[in-house]
């Protein structure tokens, strides 16, 4: 699988004749989930074939690829007005937080080769207005980030980043800028809109936060507030992976060690499971059972074909015993060779003997 798409990859590089030119650094672009995102981008030369692609230009991360001025596909579209900068739009509706990520749009004069400008898009969870009465509240889980956007009416000239009220400590980033980060905060003021961002949420990061507009005559804030909870992790190893028996410093290489695991999650999971491997074994138990009727049925129908073919060779006696049955070959002159039957003469006409003769049939 992965020579195959590593030659695909080939494939596609070298229809564009190396790799493509990036004439610009990456720009960053926020969005609302909801709302519609929408940028231009401009090009020292007009084109024929105009891209919008996901991440690099290749394969299926094409979004459109076209010559005409304006196209659209699902979601998204792309328009070309050819001015002084050479202008290219593109366009995303109904943003979704999936469509956070890295994008290339460009102009080409062939289909083979293209002039790209790459940027990244930003979805806002939410996007603060100030009308809503009601605290807005985030769940969140530990290693995942939050971003969100605060809309203010007033301009400013100071942008702040705070955790409760923006005082002291609470400052996590101030700037006189449109963008600034320190550490795992981030902000950028665009269009009366100011993004604050945190990556890697923690539990401690747990709380109440306030984007802060400051200006010259007039400041005003937006408050949330984030709630951060373990992610679900069903199978959880604890360390040490082993308890051993063992006392002493090599307990760990010559003691009986046992693997410990910790199921943490929800109640749910240990019941789910213990059902689980209940159906397992009642599973394995049924089948072990009905091997071993199929088996004891086969030695039985064994055991009666053998002795139905051992009593087609003997027959019994009035006793009940036994006996084999001997062939006599006693043959008289002008007699034929058939079976010689030996008949019981009458009690009355011989001795108490019973004596056998043979009958031998004339024709």
């Amino acid at each position: 699988m992965k020579v195959r798409h590593t030659l695909i990859c080939c494939f596609f590089l070298s229809l564009q004749e190396g790799n493509p030119e990036v004439t610009d650094a990456q720009i960053l672009h926020y969005g609302v989930i909801g709302g519609d995102f929408k940028a231009g981008f401009s090009f020292n030369s007009p084109g024929t074939w105009k891209m919008f692609c996901r991440e690099e230009c290749e394969g299926e991360n094409i979004l459109i690829n076209t010559t005409d001025v304006r196209a659209q596909t699902g979601r998204y579209s792309i328009e070309y007005e050819w001015t002084g900068s050479h202008g290219l739009y593109v366009s995303i509706s109904k943003l979704t937080e999936s469509d956070s990520g890295q994008y290339s749009c460009g102009l080409a004069g062939s289909s083979s080769s293209a002039s790209l400008t790459q940027f990244v898009i930003v979805v806002a969870e939410a996007l603060l207005d100030g009308n809503d009465d009601q605290l807005k509240h985030f769940d969140k889980e530990t290693g995942s980030s939050l971003t969100v956007g605060c809309s203010f009416k007033q301009p400013g000239n100071r942008v702040f980043f705070c955790r409760g009220e923006c005082v002291g400590e609470n400052i996590l980033v101030l700037t006189l800028d449109i963008k600034a980060q320190r550490g795992r905060y981030k902000i950028e003021y665009d269009s009366g809109v100011l993004y604050v961002s945190i990556t890697q949420l923690t539990k401690s990061d747990s709380g109440r936060y306030r984007c802060y507009l400051s200006g010259s005559s007039s400041s005003s804030f937006r408050d949330f507030e984030v709630t951060v909870t373990d992610a679900p992790n069903i199978y959880k190893s604890n360390f040490p992976l082993c308890s051993c028996s063992a006392a002493g410093p090599s307990a760990t290489t010559t003691g009986s060690c046992t693997p410990s695991l910790t199921l943490t999650g929800s109640t749910e999971q240990p019941e789910r499971a213990a059902s689980a491997a209940a159906d397992v074994l009642l599973v394995v138990g049924l089948t072990l059972a009905l091997i071993i009727i199929l088996s004891s049925l086969t030695v039985l129908i064994i055991c009666i074909k053998r002795k139905s073919s051992r009593g087609l060779r003997t027959r019994g006696n009035s006793e009940g015993t036994n006996m084999e049955d001997v062939h006599y070959e006693n043959f008289t002159p002008g007699s034929t060779r058939e079976d010689s039957t030996y008949q019981s003469l009458d009690p009355a006409s011989r001795d108490q003997d019973q004596t056998y003769s043979t009958l031998t049939h004339h024709t």
